[in-house]
């Protein structure tokens, strides 16, 4: 992974966004909620039999109330989530460019990931609440059940190489990647 870039930030910080314009700049992003969603389906038996149901709106919000539930999940699905970032950088890193690996969870499980540039995606926690509630249609208490089930996002800036202040609309994040992009190595 040594020509990788982690992309990371908390929830409804922007990284989906950042993502997407990072890839219309000609980058590489390995993206470890799409691995996930395969991996949902492949493992569907696996998460059925611990959760009782596939319905990933009901599952998310047992996780995000609960950390053995969330335990589980992640014992399910982490290993083979990380398996496939590293085959997928082992290709990307034969290229010789810079990409980006979005790991939303990347602090959490930091120790799981030989990566030191992290680019993070921060949003106050008031601006991610809000987001939550307004984009996703989540009640106030599971948002900030979210919210609060990840390392806070002040904590995260603090051991960040770069951080985007994505407290703006998509405008301005897009100048702010931008601007990223020019200084950057």
């Amino acid at each position: 992974m040594k020509n990788a870039i982690v992309l990371t930030g908390g929830v409804a910080s922007g990284k989906s966004s950042a993502a997407r314009f990072l890839r219309a700049r000609g980058f590489d992003v390995i993206d470890a909620d799409a691995i996930s969603r395969e991996l949902f389906r492949e493992f569907s038996e696996a998460i059925e039999a611990v959760f009782g149901t596939l319905d990933r709106a009901a599952i998310a919000k047992r996780v995000f109330a609960n950390r053995n539930d969330r335990a589980r999940l992640e014992a399910i699905l982490h290993p083979p989530i990380r398996e496939r970032i590293f085959a997928e950088s082992r290709e990307l890193d034969g290229s010789g460019k810079r990409y980006f690996v979005d790991i939303p969870l990347f602090f959490e499980n930091k120790d799981q990931y030989p990566i030191d540039d992290v680019l993070l995606i921060y949003a106050p926690r008031s601006t991610q609440l809000k987001r939550l509630m307004r984009d996703r249609g989540v009640s106030e208490q599971s948002a900030i059940a979210m919210i609060d089930a990840q390392i806070p996002i002040d904590e995260k800036k603090k051991a960040a190489k770069w951080v985007i202040d994505n407290d703006g609309d998509l405008d301005d994040l897009r100048l702010q990647i931008d601007r990223f992009l020019q200084n950057a190595p």
